[in-house]
Protein backbone atom coordinates (compact mmCIF):
# COMPACT_ATOMS: atom_id res chain seq x y z
CA UNK A 1 0.00 0.00 0.00
CA UNK A 2 1.22 3.49 -0.82
CA UNK A 3 2.48 5.26 2.30
CA UNK A 4 1.36 8.74 1.18
CA UNK A 5 -2.40 8.15 1.05
CA UNK A 6 -5.08 5.72 2.13
CA UNK A 7 -8.72 5.11 1.28
CA UNK A 8 -11.24 4.99 4.12
CA UNK A 9 -14.85 4.67 2.99
CA UNK A 10 -15.27 7.15 0.14
CA UNK A 11 -12.32 9.29 1.24
CA UNK A 12 -8.78 9.41 -0.11
CA UNK A 13 -6.73 10.86 2.73
CA UNK A 14 -3.26 12.22 2.01
CA UNK A 15 -0.60 12.07 4.71
CA UNK A 16 0.96 15.32 5.91
CA UNK A 17 4.65 15.87 5.27
CA UNK A 18 5.30 19.45 6.47
CA UNK A 19 6.56 20.60 3.07
CA UNK A 20 4.84 23.89 2.18
CA UNK A 21 3.02 24.23 -1.14
CA UNK A 22 3.85 26.92 -3.71
CA UNK A 23 1.62 29.42 -1.87
CA UNK A 24 3.21 28.59 1.48
CA UNK A 25 0.45 26.37 2.91
CA UNK A 26 1.39 23.29 4.89
CA UNK A 27 -1.41 20.81 4.33
CA UNK A 28 -1.80 18.59 7.38
CA UNK A 29 -4.93 16.72 6.29
CA UNK A 30 -6.34 16.45 2.79
CA UNK A 31 -9.48 14.37 2.37
CA UNK A 32 -10.78 13.90 -1.17
CA UNK A 33 -14.02 12.24 -2.16
CA UNK A 34 -14.69 10.90 -5.64
CA UNK A 35 -18.43 10.69 -5.23
CA UNK A 36 -19.25 13.51 -5.06
CA UNK A 37 -15.95 15.04 -6.14
CA UNK A 38 -14.96 17.35 -3.29
CA UNK A 39 -11.89 18.20 -1.19
CA UNK A 40 -11.45 19.20 2.43
CA UNK A 41 -8.11 20.46 3.65
CA UNK A 42 -6.81 21.49 7.06
CA UNK A 43 -3.40 23.00 7.62
CA UNK A 44 -1.24 26.01 8.33
CA UNK A 45 -0.88 28.98 6.02
CA UNK A 46 2.45 30.69 5.31
CA UNK A 47 2.04 32.69 8.55
CA UNK A 48 1.40 29.52 10.60
CA UNK A 49 -2.31 30.39 10.95
CA UNK A 50 -4.54 27.28 10.92
CA UNK A 51 -7.06 27.08 8.07
CA UNK A 52 -9.81 24.92 6.64
CA UNK A 53 -10.53 24.72 2.92
CA UNK A 54 -13.46 23.17 1.07
CA UNK A 55 -13.72 22.81 -2.73
CA UNK A 56 -16.62 21.30 -4.63
CA UNK A 57 -15.23 19.99 -7.93
CA UNK A 58 -17.89 17.73 -9.42
CA UNK A 59 -19.94 20.26 -11.38
CA UNK A 60 -21.03 23.88 -11.10
CA UNK A 61 -24.10 23.23 -8.91
CA UNK A 62 -22.29 23.92 -5.64
CA UNK A 63 -19.17 25.76 -6.77
CA UNK A 64 -20.27 28.84 -4.82
CA UNK A 65 -20.04 26.78 -1.65
CA UNK A 66 -16.23 26.68 -1.89
CA UNK A 67 -14.48 28.40 0.98
CA UNK A 68 -11.25 28.89 2.86
CA UNK A 69 -11.38 30.17 6.42
CA UNK A 70 -8.96 30.68 9.27
CA UNK A 71 -9.66 28.44 12.23
CA UNK A 72 -8.34 28.28 15.76
CA UNK A 73 -5.51 26.06 16.94
CA UNK A 74 -8.06 24.12 19.00
CA UNK A 75 -10.25 23.51 15.93
CA UNK A 76 -7.24 22.18 14.01
CA UNK A 77 -6.19 19.98 16.92
CA UNK A 78 -9.75 18.65 17.28
CA UNK A 79 -9.87 17.78 13.58
CA UNK A 80 -6.53 15.95 13.79
CA UNK A 81 -7.75 14.07 16.87
CA UNK A 82 -10.89 13.09 14.94
CA UNK A 83 -8.78 11.67 12.12
CA UNK A 84 -6.57 9.84 14.63
CA UNK A 85 -9.69 8.08 15.90
CA UNK A 86 -10.70 7.24 12.30
CA UNK A 87 -7.25 5.78 11.63
CA UNK A 88 -7.39 3.79 14.90
CA UNK A 89 -10.80 2.33 14.08
CA UNK A 90 -9.48 1.29 10.66
CA UNK A 91 -6.36 -0.38 12.05
CA UNK A 92 -3.93 2.17 10.61
CA UNK A 93 -1.63 2.54 13.61
CA UNK A 94 1.17 3.88 11.39
CA UNK A 95 -1.07 6.85 10.57
CA UNK A 96 -2.09 7.22 14.22
CA UNK A 97 1.58 7.50 15.20
CA UNK A 98 2.28 9.97 12.37
CA UNK A 99 -0.56 12.28 13.40
CA UNK A 100 0.31 12.07 17.10
CA UNK A 101 3.76 13.36 16.14
CA UNK A 102 2.08 16.16 14.19
CA UNK A 103 0.11 17.15 17.30
CA UNK A 104 3.38 17.40 19.22
CA UNK A 105 4.93 19.55 16.46
CA UNK A 106 1.88 21.82 16.37
CA UNK A 107 2.28 22.66 20.03
CA UNK A 108 5.75 24.03 19.33
CA UNK A 109 4.74 25.88 16.13
CA UNK A 110 1.47 27.63 16.94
Amino acid sequence: MNKDYIFIDRWNITKADFIPSKNGDTVLISAKSFGPLEVYEWGLDKNQVPYKLYNWLENDFFENDNYRVSITKDELINRIQYFISVFESNGRMDWVDHYKEILEKLNSII
